[in-house]
């Protein structure tokens, strides 16, 4: 075909697409064509390489409604389903956590189905399946590290946004919601951020999940451009999880910052203990006056939590084998059988939610595929020489430290967008155990 015929044929359809957004556009106007064409045109990219549907998935989380998300999650496994059938290759990828995700899939999948409210813990289903699947398709398709720098690149600029504007209401104002704050304690406390998220809470188990995918961007980038780039992006974070006042996610950044120097240079642990102590002399007041009252009998919010925690030992006692069912729609329709001075969503405790949840089964098996998911990581940065192995690898386990760390003082996998990304955090460490080096310029 010469040179001619391509260009006629190209004009040719580049006047036949004109025509029909002309046509389209006349009939349901400009803005509704753009949105159309927009949407057909990510479609088709995304069918074609199914890493942006991941990269889509991303930016969207903290902006999009919960349903949206899921929505756009389950267009993630169907662009990877789309791409295995049409590329013929679909290569199984074991993993020592392979077994114990399966079994805990399917302890997810049966506490559905025999919950005491079935309805209830549909919604926690839905949840996990998507994100477990999304998990599935990115480990065992075709990728290279560049897909997954990318993945912690944009988790990284999604973050930094959502933290601007965290810090842009701490500065201007934002209504504090009733029951975040004992204000008897915290006198100088004028306002919890939360920027796109329902609450200052939520916003902090989302910030410290991410900040060490930032450090470790920091550090394997070459060039100054991108270390300086990198390294604002984890100041603002810092300070966006700073004014959440959110305690429990201090404690878990604290040790997820320990745990990530550990796995990369120990030696350099030495300088946390003078780094931390010089760092007092510089927090504002109400930040100070937030960590003393960790564990304070006078402060309303842990009392609180001490009581949920007690009172909820009660349904565990009864439903200790068996479980009521995944999900904290189902926990608030139980927990008024026992728990009639309060009406809490959940016990402000990870673990003694999963095992009220799924039972003494459904909990053990969270133990151990969290525990295997840390063994895979360490023996995979023990055995490597790639920086990009190293340091990503070490990320993923101090995103997930600083998580179950905050999971003593609050249940983690209550909100939708907090367990996509936790489970998308963990879909990275499964994709990057036993990857080959390669080198991202």
């Amino acid at each position: 075909m010469n040179t001619e015929t391509v260009k006629s044929k190209y004009t040719w359809i580049g006047l036949a697409l004109g025509i029909i957004i002309g046509i389209c556009s006349y009939y349901f106007g400009v803005l509704q064509t753009v949105k159309l064409v927009t949407a057909l045109s990510a479609l088709g990219l995304i069918v074609k390489k199914p890493i942006y549907s991941v990269i889509l998935y991303i930016l969207s989380i903290p902006f999009l409604s919960d349903m949206n998300t899921l929505i756009m999650g389950m267009v993630v496994i169907l662009s990877y389903a789309v791409n295995f059938i049409r590329e013929g290759e679909f290569k199984f990828k074991f993993t020592p956590a392979n077994f114990l995700l399966l079994l805990f899939t399917i302890t997810i999948v049966a506490n559905t189905f025999l919950s005491l409210s079935l309805r209830g813990s549909f919604r926690d289903f839905s949840i996990h399946s998507v994100a477990i699947g999304i998990l599935f398709m990115i480990v065992n398709s075709k990728k290279s590290k560049k897909d997954i720098y990318l993945m912690n690149v944009f988790f990284t600029l999604v973050a930094a946004i959502v933290s601007i504007y965290g810090i842009y209401q701490f500065f201007n104002g934002v209504p504090m919601g009733s029951g975040w704050v004992d204000a008897s304690q915290n006198p100088d406390l004028k306002v919890r951020v939360y920027s796109v998220f329902e609450n200052p809470n939520i916003l902090a188990q989302y910030l410290i999940m991410i900040i060490p995918i930032s450090a470790a961007l920091f550090l394997y980038s070459k060039s100054y451009v991108k270390k300086t780039f990198f390294a604002l992006t984890t100041i603002i974070m810092l300070i966006c999880d700073g004014m959440t006042y959110a305690r429990g996610s201090w404690l878990g950044l604290a040790f997820s910052i320990f745990f990530f120097i550990l796995l990369v240079d120990f030696k350099k642990l030495f300088l946390l203990i003078p780094l931390s102590i010089g760092s007092l002399f510089f927090m504002p007041s109400s930040i100070l006056q937030r960590i003393r009252t960790m564990g304070s009998l006078q402060d309303s919010s842990f009392i609180y939590r001490l009581n949920t925690l007690d009172m909820s030992m009660d349904i565990l006692k009864d439903y200790w084998f068996s479980g009521i069912g995944i999900g904290y729609l189902t926990f608030r329709e139980v927990a008024p059988f026992y728990i009639r001075s309060m009406a809490p969503y959940h016990t402000h405790n990870t673990y003694l939610q999963i095992a009220i949840e799924l039972g003494i089964v459904g909990f053990f098996l969270f133990l151990a595929l969290m525990l295997m998911i840390f063994k895979m990581g360490v023996k995979s940065i023990m055995n490597t020489k790639s920086k990009f192995t190293k340091y990503f690898t070490a990320a993923s386990l101090a995103s997930l430290s600083a998580m179950l760390v905050n999971g003593v003082a609050e249940h983690i996998l209550y909100n939708p967008k907090i367990i996509l990304v936790f489970w998308l955090i963990i879909a990275m460490n499964f994709a990057m155990y036993g990857m080959d080096e390669e080198i991202i310029n």
